[in-house]
């Protein structure tokens, strides 16, 4: 659940150049290069193109055709597995990750008017004390639960990471479509290494039309997209893994390490104030209608 206490006041921001919040964690590298994500972009679509083309082109045509139901099978099930992956894809990497609405003031700064308390030196004060989050940068108040991230130039509600993959940050209007996505990229590498190793035995048994000297053109692709997608088999699914259980939760990366801390700190487990039990949290994430937490283009939580 995002805390987004107070109210909005277009313009209306503090100007008494108070210092951060000492406890205030930055989640992003201050050096890190947009150019970065770029390129990943850039060798993510080359797996994907060069999987595709090893599917669709080579496979399929050479081991069951295009004219019997398991390779029409295969044919659809990899495509709606690539289809749901590149969807969640880019709903993670170019939708809004959740900023900051402009002129949002916390509630402990107003009057009983509803109005910003005039007092400067009370209102530092609060800053100081981490009572209240204020963004230097922004010059703005932030709710908490949000970060500033220095290559988003902004900061974000709920934030959990930059991820250089995705090009984009991770935050409360994403993290949904960034969990999908390492589901369904899961789903793809998975079912794309078992096709590639299927297709091989079919064929050193004699059960494709290709011939050896054929595959041999193909073999460079094969052997490098298998690796590749294998080593990301193990990344996502490892991170799906991570992603979800913070999602049960109601937790950001970065709240489950400060809870950790806190906990060895007291000697005792100290619980997370953001949880609302396992079925409201995934609601918090996923959106409010369970039939619609697999779909790229559904509601996000509140």
């Amino acid at each position: 659940v995002l805390v987004l206490r107070g109210r909005h006041f277009r313009g209306m921001v503090a100007k008494g150049g108070a210092k951060r919040s000492q406890g205030s964690t930055e989640c992003c590298d201050e050096d890190n290069d947009s150019c970065l994500g770029i390129c990943l972009q850039g060798f993510l679509f080359l797996i994907v193109a060069g999987c595709c083309g090893v599917v669709y082109i080579l496979i399929i045509p050479t081991w069951v055709g295009y004219n019997s139901v398991t390779g029409m099978g295969h044919a659809l099930g990899f495509g709606v597995a690539i289809g749901l992956m590149v969807t969640s894809y880019i709903q993670t990497s170019y939708s809004d990750p959740g900023s900051v609405p402009e002129g949002y003031v916390p509630d402990e700064l107003l009057d009983e008017n509803g109005e910003l308390i005039s007092n400067v030196t009370l209102r530092d004060s609060m800053i100081k004390s981490g009572a209240v989050k204020y963004c230097k940068r922004c010059d703005m108040y932030r709710p908490p639960r949000s970060f500033h991230c220095p290559s988003c130039g902004k900061c974000v509600l709920r934030m959990d990471h930059h991820c250089p993959w995705v090009n984009n940050c991770v935050g409360a209007a994403n993290t949904k479509y960034f969990v999908l996505f390492l589901l369904y990229a899961t789903v793809a590498c998975v079912y794309y290494t078992a096709v590639v190793v299927l297709f091989l035995v079919g064929f050193f048994k004699g059960k494709t039309v290709l011939k050896m000297k054929d595959l041999g053109a193909w073999l460079g692709l094969i052997l490098c997209t298998v690796i590749v997608v294998f080593c990301l088999t193990l990344m996502v699914a490892g991170l799906f893994g991570w992603n979800a259980w913070l999602v049960m939760r109601n937790e950001t990366s970065q709240e489950n390490y400060d809870k950790e801390v806190a906990s060895a700190k007291a000697r005792k487990p100290v619980r997370h104030p953001y949880d609302l039990g396992c079925v409201r949290n995934i609601k918090a994430v996923m959106g409010p209608h369970p039939w619609l937490w697999l779909g790229a283009l559904g509601a996000v939580g509140g």
